[in-house]
């Protein structure tokens, strides 16, 4: 870290280092893998100076104190020799070194925590009875099997019981994360109240629990879910796992909104998840001028993925150098192999056993360094001491890929029936075609939006949306909650109901991707469009999101900030392989459309409640040139 002394800090870490420590084992039993603390507490600290001043590794004066109280405890206690057990007593009887101001944002019960120091015993054995899991008899085997890591980690979960029902999978997200209904039962048969469980990567887990202490705990209505216990994080896996808890005495597990009918659905939709959760949430928007990139960048790939150079291979002559403001179009045909550098860029994910890490800008405010995500494979992150957040000073790797490469690619994975690299694509051929959302997201990212911001879910999908036995909304998953740009949860909800609703209804060809779209194209703020006896009853439940989302609009019956939220959520979900084939199509049409009524608005002003599929083939450019399709 080059610190050139020893603090607290560097106590703290090396005690945390001891597995099966006290403090390491403490703090697993909070629900925080060490890993994540270690790099809590560097990220608080921060780098030190390259440039040595002094001789030596001395001790800082806060350190000198700890030293001397863990000494004076040490005596009391009959010995010569500090002991880990000293030291942490110390530690939190001076109450302000960074560990100390580290566990305190964590939550920590600082008081709870000195008492289970000193009531800790290394000797002690914990036994945990074999928690047996079984599957409800409704539980559909389709929804996909449990790997034993995810078993292990829901029997850590609900240690102390004897059995563990799975009730149902909850699906209709794409981040990999599984979701179930349990019902944990006691030993003497009597059953909990059921919960929901969530399992995903360590880091995850914990910083959504993070999130939900910063953003969500203070906010929820009375009767919904919540975090009650710390996340369980085993050492020995790579997962962690978190529960929901509802309303004491339910009688069974909620169950997903996608349940209801979609009549019922778009009005649940209006008159109860969004009163609920809107009083603190999306109702307290205020006004927000913002470049699109701010809030959308992060939902695309990677803008680059290198392949780091090894520390003894020299930069050559004329290599590309990436730095924060980023300049994407000069990024955007760097060939494979060229080296580029990149500089002034933050760490922003780390995947220690994958070797890959990701940097994004080191500036602005938390949707800025979302954006902008360089992926960097082969980084070897036991060799290197860095923590999220941490500026990199300079990295350089060779193009393994880019973020148009990835896009084309996954547009070609659905064997379009039209040239992906074209200026247009044909919506109803051989006349009405829409501008090619590939070629013009670019500049989409430029342009000024003003909006709203406020506290929003940043996953709104009907995976996370959960209907109570009486009716009640629920909300999980709060990974991605944060104040941001208000309409892009509901955004973000018209593709999960577009992806769930409507095209299960109709089949994954291109044809119905387009017959689909020549339905939303009648959806408000448009004028109706003739009926589809097969697909309108799915498109109320749309038709009442759109409600909700007019309430939202900066300015009244002014959707281009919507349309600008939609595309890049539709874009986003193009590249989703665990949504079906028909449903991509259908986004990336969904998208092309979206950005047609963009250019329309930017070029003549044009009133886009009156547009209806007839294109005019020539206006196609956002910036008012009129190429061939």
């Amino acid at each position: 870290m080059n610190h050139h002394f020893i603090g607290v800090e560097h106590l703290v870490t090396g005690a945390l280092e001891l597995r099966g420590g006290i403090a390491a084992s403490l703090l697993e039993q909070y629900g925080y893998k060490t890993d994540y603390v270690i790099d809590a507490i560097r990220r608080h600290s921060g780098k030190g100076s390259t440039q040595r001043l002094w001789a030596g590794m001395p001790n800082s004066p806060r350190c000198q104190m700890v030293m001397s109280i863990a000494q004076d405890l040490a005596l009391e206690a009959g010995r010569t020799e500090i002991t880990e057990r000293e030291l942490l007593r110390a530690v939190l009887e001076e109450d302000d070194s960074i560990p100390v101001r580290v566990w305190r944002t964590l939550g920590i019960d600082l008081e709870a925590f000195a008492t289970d120091v000193m009531a800790y015993s290394a000797t002690r054995v914990i036994t945990q009875p074999y928690v047996k899991i079984d599957f409800a008899p409704d539980y559909d085997p389709a929804s996909g099997a449990l790997t034993e890591e995810h078993l292990f980690v829901l029997r850590r979960m609900f240690h102390g019981y004897s059995q563990l029902r799975i009730e149902r999978r909850l699906t209709g997200g794409h981040s990999g994360s599984l979701v179930l209904a349990v019902t944990p039962v006691q030993p003497d048969s009597i059953e909990d109240s059921p919960v929901v469980v969530k399992i995903d990567r360590d880091e995850t887990i914990l910083d959504e629990a993070r999130r939900y202490e910063q953003h969500v705990r203070t906010t929820l209505p009375p009767l919904t879910a919540r975090l009650e216990d710390r996340p369980t994080t085993p050492e020995t896996t790579g997962l962690a796992g978190l529960k929901y808890t509802f309303v004491a005495g339910q009688d069974r597990a909620p169950i997903s909104a996608l349940t209801l009918p979609p009549e019922q659905l778009g009005k649940w939709l209006r008159e109860a998840l969004y009163p609920a959760f809107g009083r603190t949430w999306w109702m307290q928007r205020r006004p927000y001028r913002f470049q699109a990139w701010e809030e959308y960048d992060w939902l695309l790939p990677p803008l680059l993925t290198l392949e780091m150079l090894p520390s003894n291979t020299p930069v050559p002559e004329g290599a590309h150098v990436l730095r924060d403001p980023v300049r994407r179009s000069l990024f955007r045909t760097v060939e494979y192999g060229e080296v580029v550098v990149v500089t002034g860029f933050a760490l922003y994910k780390a995947e220690r056993d994958l070797k890959r890490i990701q940097l994004a800008a080191a500036t602005g405010g938390e949707a800025a360094r979302r954006a902008n995500r360089i992926e960097i494979r082969g980084f070897d992150l036991e060799q290197s001491t860095l923590y999220r957040g941490e500026p990199v000073e300079m990295i350089a790797g060779r193009v393994y890929g880019t973020r148009h490469e990835a896009l084309l690619n996954a547009v070609r994975a659905l064997a379009p029936d039209f040239d992906p690299l074209a200026r247009t694509i044909p919506v109803f051929p051989p006349d009405e075609r829409l501008p090619n959302p590939l070629l013009a997201y670019d500049m989409l990212l430029d342009r000024h939006v003003q909006g709203s911001i406020s506290r929003i879910h940043g996953d709104l999908h009907l995976g996370n949306i959960l209907l109570g036995p009486n009716g009640g909304p629920f909300l999980i998953d709060f990974a991605h909650t944060r104040d941001g740009h208000t309409l892009f949860d509901w955004a973000n909800l018209e593709v999960s109901l577009h992806a769930e609703l409507v095209m299960p209804r109709l089949g994954a060809s291109w044809a119905d991707a387009r017959r689909a779209l020549a339905r939303a194209a009648g959806l408000p703020p448009a004028p109706p469009v003739a009926p589809d006896a097969q697909l309108d009853p799915a498109f109320l439940a749309i038709e009442a999101l759109r409600g909700i989302a007019r309430e939202c609009l900066a300015k009244p019956d002014d959707w281009t900030e919507y349309w600008l939220a939609l595309a890049f959520a539709a874009l986003r979900a193009v590249t989703w392989e665990t949504m079906s084939e028909g449903a991509r199509r259908f986004m990336f049409l969904l998208a092309a459309w979206c950005i047609r009524l963009l250019e329309l608005r930017q070029m003549s002003g044009a009133n886009v409640t009156e547009l209806s599929l007839d294109i005019d083939p020539d206006h196609t450019d956002l910036s008012g040139s009129s190429p061939a399709p």
